[in-house]
């Protein structure tokens, strides 16, 4: 996912008649009428970090136990590329691994109603054999797949295109075999070992596909956005054209200044799907698709397409324990499977890789931090606090996180656009990036 390298920039603070002249020009000011006082300074302050380079745009939605907003707010700093609309809660984004979470809210479900059990080998599952070739006597299972836990590794073919089997990956002279650094070292025994990896996901939307003979897009929409009536869909799939024609594109500076589309310049009218293709065949289109045969295809570990406002209805829906208008969408033992721990860092005896901190404690497609305090720690809603869950993301300049307490019911949703990949702004409190700290405390502690 990340983290934040410590930033060398420093920039002069500026006065409050400053930030009322500079949000006044950019149109800041048309915030919700309940929005606190200050929320949208607050606001220009996170995209106008005092150690770091000027942001594109944020957004955030936060809820009290009982659904009533705390903040419902959305700002960006600059037009860009040519681009004249501003950010909103309404317009659609790449969510990056949050799509984990919400991958795994509609797979953990699935693979229970089959029977499937969690702690036995995938490989029946799959449709091929799975093995890591210095364990081949342990089974990877579907339990290890969902926590990262299952010593895989992105490998150089990653994402395997549309076309190519996903057991290529894994079997010795597969096209995207790539001398077998789908694996991590052989230290590393399944099961032992937190090593955060999209694959993983990839193999759990694969497993999927072979339950419900349906192509992974396709389920999700009927499982899960349908009954919740939202317009979204992983790679686009299934959004409509009104949506698409508000996508924001994720940005990062470029060494001139500019800001630089990394992803969704370019939406493809609707229905078409983006899609990784192979060099040899830029034709093959989702029609081309057989389901079970590579759960990269649709990109269940970061290709959800949503926006804050749709964010936001999941996570009531997490926080409301799976229940949405008084009928079940995920099922409360799916969730709660979610939620508990099946890994946790011990930092006496290390038995994974934190990602700088951010990783310290993971359910299935579910983070869970503890609360452990300092600037490597994942004190993120306070120290000591456990009750939070929930998945960050972080791509092409999209920071992300969904996240709801089980405890009192509050919920938190944010995204952050123009992220740079080094020197990034630090938290004071967490390992977090200080603009994310920045919202959590707007959301929480305004």
């Amino acid at each position: 996912m990340r983290r934040p390298s410590r930033p060398e920039l420093s920039r002069p603070e500026l006065s409050r008649r400053d930030l009322s002249r500079i949000l006044a020009a950019l149109g800041l000011a048309a915030l919700p009428a309940f929005a606190k006082a200050g929320t949208a300074e607050r606001l220009f302050q996170v995209l106008t970090p005092p150690d770091g380079p000027p942001l594109a745009c944020a957004g955030v939605i936060a809820r009290l136990g009982d659904g009533r907003p705390l903040v419902e707010a959305a700002a960006s700093l600059t037009a860009r590329m040519g681009e004249t609309r501003p950010f909103s809660l309404d317009r659609p984004f790449r969510v990056a691994s949050v799509s984990k979470m919400i991958t795994t809210s509609v797979v953990l479900p699935l693979a229970m109603r089959h029977g499937l059990d969690l702690d036995a080998d995938a490989s029946d599952a799959l449709g091929f054999r799975l093995r890591h070739p210095a364990w081949p006597d342990v089974a990877i299972t579907p339990r290890m797949l969902l926590s990262h836990t299952s010593g895989l590794r992105n490998g150089k073919s990653y994402p395997v295109p549309i076309g190519y089997r996903l057991a290529e990956a894994f079997t010795p002279g597969g096209r995207s075999y790539d001398d077998g650094v789908w694996f991590g070292p052989p230290e590393h025994r399944p099961g032992d070992w937190f090593a955060y990896a999209d694959v993983n996901f990839a193999l759990a939307a694969q497993i999927a596909e072979r339950l419900s003979g349906q192509r992974f897009d396709l389920l999700m929409r009927q499982a899960l956005f349908a009954p919740l009536d939202l317009d979204i869909g992983y790679n686009w799939s299934g959004v409509s054209q009104g949506r698409r024609d508000l996508a924001a594109a994720a940005v990062r500076r470029d060494a001139t200044g500019a800001w630089s589309p990394q992803v969704d310049a370019t939406v493809p009218p609707a229905p078409a799907v983006t899609l990784t293709r192979p060099a040899e065949a830029p034709e093959l289109d989702v029609g081309d698709y057989r389901p079970g045969d590579n759960g990269f295809v649709f990109s269940p570990h970061g290709g959800l397409r949503l926006s804050l406002r749709d964010m936001d209805r999941l996570a009531q829906v997490f926080a409301a324990r799976g229940r949405w208008i008084g009928r079940e969408v995920i099922p409360l033992p799916a969730l709660e499977a979610m939620e508990t721990r099946a890994w946790t860092y011990d930092p006496d005896r290390p038995n994974g890789e934190t990602d700088g901190g951010l990783l310290q404690a993971y359910g299935l497609g579910c983070e869970a931090p503890l609360g452990r305090p300092g600037p490597s720690g994942d004190s993120f809603f306070g120290v000591n606090n456990g009750d939070w869950r929930g998945h960050f993301g972080d791509a092409y300049g999209w920071i992300t996180a969904l996240f709801w307490n089980r405890r009192d019911g509050r919920t938190l949703v944010y995204a952050i656009n123009g992220m740079p990949q080094e020197d990034r702004p630090h938290a004071a409190t967490s390992c977090l990036t200080a603009p994310e700290e920045a919202l959590i405390a707007l959301a929480f502690r305004a």
